[in-house]
């Protein structure tokens, strides 16, 4: 989320909430964290992650009194749970201390409890086996009103006449300063109840679909909402004013032939209600874009709705972002998080990218969408500018502060970024595939992911191995700097032009590996090819179709980087390192070409990256001029592979990548 000059732009992230094994793969010593055999620095080294890992939450019921004038809460919020330990009889909810709880009851029943240290500490009626469940209510109150995070629960006023209004915004510590929970989006529950009482002026909007509304003899009126998909505790909000309501509902029928519709109602101040109109109109044309683009919305059988609150920016909410601003960029945004955070939540606020880094890339669909290609590019080219400004990893290192979980330069528009260049790997056809496939996968639908998790979706839907990408760009720092020179190899054709790629030294990575898309210049037209750059200071041979005139490194702008003009070294070929290997990648043939100086023997070899023979051909007289030798490797498994070119003047190695796995 973001304020000031910048649109805050939210969206959820999950924190894990014990440092166990049996979270899905987490294992925790002395300050490290390893995930599936990667060691990563441990920020619970410095912050205390908030959720006792002993209980499953399995349902939120809240029921609030609220009133403005005084800023005051009194609530009962039924928790269905349970126990995920032997003999369990006491755990702890996470609630601000000033929260005072007058009682806990389980079946009308007394429980015996302890408040302390911002956690609710309550004695089970009776121990508690694994797997076994147990409902009770908390009954509490106090002022809510809090600065912690971006402001979780605000009393304020609008428009002229000043009417009131209150809001939630519990992202990302936030929700346990208003309602008693289990403060970890890593633990979903599998549904939720709002109801709100509070004087009539109020019309009060929360998650899911509206159940009943009723007037009351002391002239409250009370809203229920119900909630029936999964939900993290900071997803669940309030939102609460004099709204006018709009609705534009959503009707739709896809390339599947399968109709899809819900209902999108807007709560507005009546005094913004003409002004955003027009942008509201919208909405339904952006759901049906993403829907295109990343499957159904998640919530059809219930709804999607904004609610107009006092901060500058958005809150995705699940089924109602709570919206300061209604710029169409923001909207898209926010649904998009529907998807990406409230759908999947990342499962721990160092994979926040993950949620915003994912509606932030929606932000550029969107201009690619309504505008063009050339409003993409413009888009993206903006976005990256940003991204180049990120300082440490994607994977955020330090979640002791709001501020640094929701970086924007790091966690928004880098984050974006990796999804753009991920495209650009694989491809729109599979990146696009790759996005439904992971809002799909039976394994994280309603639930929580973690990077590995998106990288194993696209791994599997590319068919290539990705751990070189997203070990760089998501646990890696920095971008490359390409330095490149290049010379042509020849005045007559065939024409050649060889190209040095160099990158000064990083520290995480030492380099970047990247397939590297390069555009040799001549009279007679342009070739693009496609260079898989693994090495800090690397030698290629690209065909031209004239006399080159001139070399562009990524001329698409696929990857975050920066170009250092090029130099021409020479017009001269140079025999002795004058050798083209194409295509690279390759999956049938591939072509060795080179000179020889001077008539003599020649062997061309392919060898694995450990040396072990794979084919060769050997010839025992070759004349002297260019050579172009063709290696069958359509049987050949995906990989890595080198080229040894043996000539009487030595030996030289040129990188291959076969099959599209690499």
């Amino acid at each position: 989320m973001r304020y000031s000059s910048i649109l805050f732009l939210l969206l959820p992230l999950l924190a894990s909430a014990q440092p166990s094994t049996s979270d899905g793969g987490y294992a925790c010593a002395a300050g490290k964290i390893q995930y599936h055999g990667r060691i990563i620095n441990d920020p619970r080294a410095r912050v205390a992650y908030p959720g006792d890992g002993s209980i499953d939450i399995n349902y939120y019921g809240l029921d609030l009194n609220i009133t403005h004038t005084p800023a005051y809460l009194r609530g009962a919020v039924t928790i269905g749970l349970r126990s995920t330990a032997a003999n369990l009889s006491s755990f702890f909810l996470d609630l601000r201390t000033s929260m005072k709880v007058d009682s806990v009851k389980a079946n009308r029943q007394p429980l015996a409890f302890q408040q302390t240290n911002n956690r609710l500490v309550i004695t089970s009626p009776q121990p508690l086996s694994v797997g076994q469940r147990l409902t009770f209510t908390v009954y509490y109150q106090g002022n809510p009103a809090s600065t912690n995070g971006f402001g979780t629960f605000s009393f304020a006023t609008h428009g002229t006449n000043r009417a009131p209004v209150i809001w939630s915004l519990s992202e990302p510590y936030g929700a346990s300063d208003w309602f008693p929970c289990k403060d970890t989006p890593a633990d979903k529950a599998d549904s939720s109840a709002v109801s709100i009482t509070a004087p009539k002026v109020f019309v009060s909007v929360s998650n899911g679909t509206l159940e009943g509304v009723s007037d009351n003899p002391d002239s409250t009126r009370t809203y229920r909402w119900r909630n029936r998909y999964p939900i993290a505790q900071y997803l669940i909000s309030v939102a609460m004013t004099n709204y006018s309501r709009y609705d534009t509902p959503f009707n739709y029928q896809g390339r599947d032939g399968i109709p899809q519709s819900t209902n999108i109602t807007h709560y507005l101040y009546p005094e913004s209600l003409a002004a955003n109109r027009s942008n509201l109109d919208q909405t339904p044309v952006i759901m049906g874009l993403l829907t295109e683009r990343f499957g159904a919305y998640p919530f059809l059988q219930e709804k999607y709705g904004h609610a107009e609150c006092g901060f500058s920016g958005g809150m995705e909410h699940q089924t109602i972002s709570s919206m300061g601003t209604f710029g169409l960029s923001i909207i898209a945004h926010e649904m998009a998080h529907q998807w990406f955070g409230d759908k999947i939540t990342c499962r721990d606020w160092q994979n926040i990218w993950l949620n915003e880094g994912f509606a932030t890339y929606a932000e550029q669909l969107y201009a690619e969408a309504t505008g063009s290609t050339a409003a993409y590019k413009n888009a993206m080219s903006s976005l990256m500018q940003t991204a180049r400004q990120a300082r440490g990893t994607v994977y955020v290192q330090d979640i002791s502060t709001s501020d640094n979980i929701f970086d924007y330069a790091r966690t928004y528009a880098k984050g974006g970024t990796v999804l753009h260049m991920l495209r650009g790997v694989v491809g729109d056809d599979v990146f696009f595939r790759i996005l439904k496939a992971y809002t799909s996968a039976p394994n994280l639908i309603y639930g929580n992911a973690v990077t590995e998790d998106f990288q194993a979706v696209a791994e599997q839907i590319s068919g290539r191995k990705l751990d070189y990408f997203f070990r760089q760009w998501i646990y890696g720092e920095n971008y490359p700097t390409y330095r490149y020179s290049w010379m042509s190899n020849s005045v007559n054709s065939p024409y050649s032009v060889q190209v040095r790629l160099q990158q000064p030294a990083n520290t995480n990575p030492v380099s970047f590996t990247m397939p590297v898309q390069i555009r040799v210049q001549s009279a007679a037209g342009d070739t693009l090819v496609t260079v898989f750059n693994d090495q800090a200071d690397q030698i290629v041979n690209l065909p031209a179709k004239g006399q080159p005139t001139g070399i562009t490194i990524d001329p698409n702008n696929w990857i975050l980087k920066t170009v250092v003009a090029p130099t021409v070294l020479s017009t001269e070929p140079d025999p002795a390192t004058a050798v083209m290997v194409f295509p690279n990648p390759a999956s049938e043939t591939v072509h060795v070409v080179f000179a020889m100086p001077s008539a003599g023997t020649c062997s061309v070899s392919l060898f694995s990256q450990v040396g072990v023979p794979i084919l060769a051909k050997r010839f025992s007289q070759l004349p002297a001029g260019q050579q172009t030798i063709e290696l069958a490797v359509g049987t050949i498994a995906a990989g890595r592979y080198i080229v040894a070119l043996d000539r009487p003047q030595g030996r030289q190695t040129v990188s291959v990548v076969i099959g599209s796995g690499f």
